[in-house]
């Protein structure tokens, strides 16, 4: 082999290896930036499954409330009832 073919291998040699640690740098940093997304993921669903919980905890609250305000409404009712038949055996 004469010094010209040397040259020519040892480049080609050069720059496939230098294709290569680029690539391998390039597949590191995707797997870095996929890590980094699948954390901040995890991060958002663990908030969101709070989130869901403290919703679910609040419709539990309003619908006691609902239900307390429907007695209390038929209560009032009933001593305005009350109320209204006194002022009539008052007032004969």
């Amino acid at each position: 082999m004469s010094v010209q073919n040397w040259i020519a291998l040892i480049s080609a040699s050069v720059a496939f290896l230098a294709l290569l640690v680029t690539l391998l740098r390039g597949m590191k940093s995707e797997a870095r930036e996929d890590g980094k997304t699948a954390e901040v993921l995890r991060q958002v669903n663990s908030k969101l499954e709070g989130i869901t919980k403290q919703e679910a905890a609040n419709s539990a609250r309003i619908e006691a409330i609902v239900e307390r305000v429907v007695v209390l409404e038929q209560s009032t009712k009933q001593a305005h009832f009350r109320i209204d038949e006194l002022r009539e055996e008052l007032h004969k």
